[in-house]
């Protein structure tokens, strides 16, 4: 699509995270076309400046707009590229809130990939795959750890050999402060918060733990309960396609640890040449795993 010169300068200086450099222009091209406009101009250009600024949020516009001018790019600051760096049989998908967070976030993904890169090199984890391996080695052959700040889970925890993501539990504890806003029901996506005559009801069946409706509630009526890591394990994505089974609901740093530490175990006792997690799981389900957490 043709871009007036004005908004195609101005886009490409909307500070949104390199990842998403290529949606902010997609966004305006297809606000033009919903005007039957044949062109991109200003106008379209503020408006998707305007609905990202409101997406990301204050705080984290103004970090990235002062990335940019200090000449640092996101692909500079990525901490996964450090994470995988070197030779390793291993490897680490962090959501994209390691670059500058996320409004979502309830854990931080990318200092928990970094204790958990530390504890794989302790427990030789690369020399234990190799070692189990009798064929070259490719990109299929590595141990995916999966974390994900937050239930939107965007790296897919559900399909990785170990998948972390953020939990946060909301309760109404304060009812003396509700005012009945209604703001806790208008930011749930998933409608698991319901406005009743004492106030906001959750549906626990529907609620995904995200904590938005206590984050946004504006009297503190509404708080987090409880806050940790939901760990699953055994998935995997490809032609053996697999959904990984949950090890906990939720908890701490200590017990994901553990969780991981005792599904490398299961690996280095049991795992034959070119077996993955999920073929351990198939076989002897998550007790081994569950066992002492």
């Amino acid at each position: 699509m043709e871009w007036e010169k004005d908004a195609k300068e101005v886009v490409d200086s909307i500070p949104v995270p390199e990842i998403m450099k290529n949606m902010t222009i997609l966004y305006a091209e297809k606000l033009a076309r919903k005007e039957k406009k044949k062109k991109v101009s200003m106008t379209e250009v503020v408006q998707t400046r305007n609905d990202y600024f409101e997406l990301f949020g204050e705080n984290l516009m103004k970090r990235l707009k002062e990335n940019r001018e200090k000449g640092i790019s996101d692909d500079s600051i990525d901490p996964q590229t450090e994470l995988n760096k070197g030779p390793l049989l291993y490897q680490f998908e962090l959501c994209h809130s390691r670059f500058i967070g996320c409004t979502r976030m309830v854990i931080n993904a990318v200092e928990l990939g970094k204790k958990l890169k530390q504890k794989l090199e302790d427990w030789k984890v690369t020399e234990m795959i190799a070692d189990k391996f009798d064929v070259p080695f490719m990109p299929h052959t590595l141990f995916t750890v999966s974390i994900s700040s937050c239930p939107n889970n965007c790296t897919a925890a559900e399909v990785k050999d170990f998948g972390i993501h953020g939990i946060a539990l909301p309760a109404f504890e304060h009812p003396e402060k509700c005012t009945k806003c209604g703001k806790c029901v208008e930011v749930c996506i998933d409608e698991a918060v319901v406005m009743e005559e004492g106030g906001p009801v959750i549906i626990q069946k529907h609620c995904k733990q995200c904590g938005a409706c206590a984050i946004e509630c504006p009297t503190g009526a509404m708080t987090i309960a409880e806050q940790g890591y939901r760990v699953m394990v055994g998935g995997h994505f490809g032609r053996w396609h697999h959904i990984g089974k949950e090890v906990f609901k939720i908890g701490d740093e200590a017990k994901v640890i553990k969780a991981l530490h005792n599904a490398i175990e299961l690996l280095r006792k049991e795992a034959k040449s070119e077996e993955h997690l999920y073929h351990m799981v198939e076989r002897f389900g998550i007790e081994p795993i569950y066992r002492g957490l």
